[in-house]
């Protein structure tokens, strides 16, 4: 199995909960890709904010999606793979990593997940949690693009 890194407390410079609500209600009133289903969140324009900028320059990375759940109970997209390597940086709240049906970690704020390319994963909130998904697109994402 490909390496999956976790840092505990990478960065706890992390945006407000205003902070993630109110660039969430932007992506929805300019139409960008949103999602939202009983409690889960789900936005690719958190780039926006000053605090994911940062962090985005600093992993020399140029893609963030915002995921946020406001219970334990809130769906998530499951077990699943992705077709890059994932950056997560937990910025509000806890989550329940588990890698391939063997490793679990848990995420509180600040941390850093890595999770190389193709290797499966799932995500359970333990209680409102918040993250940002970091990765790079050969095409940087226009965010005004329709996408539902």
């Amino acid at each position: 199995m490909l390496k999956v890194i976790h840092i505990k407390e990478f960065n706890l410079n992390t945006p407000t909960w205003d902070d993630l609500l109110n660039d969430f209600n932007q992506s929805a009133e300019l139409g960008e890709n949103i999602r939202a289903h009983h409690g889960f969140y789900y936005s690719r324009s958190v780039y926006r904010i000053p605090e994911v900028k940062k962090v985005l320059n600093q992993l020399n990375l140029n893609l963030a999606h915002l995921y946020m759940n406001v219970s334990s109970v809130s769906p998530t997209f499951g077990n699943h793979k992705d077709g890059t390597d994932v950056y997560y940086w937990q910025v509000k709240g806890k989550s329940k990593w588990t890698i391939q049906d063997q490793e679990e970690y848990i995420l509180n704020v600040g941390d850093l997940i890595i999770i190389p390319e193709g290797v499966e994963h799932n995500i359970v909130p333990l209680g409102p949690r918040a993250g940002i998904s970091m990765s790079n697109e050969l095409v940087k994402y226009d965010p005004n693009e329709k996408h539902l």
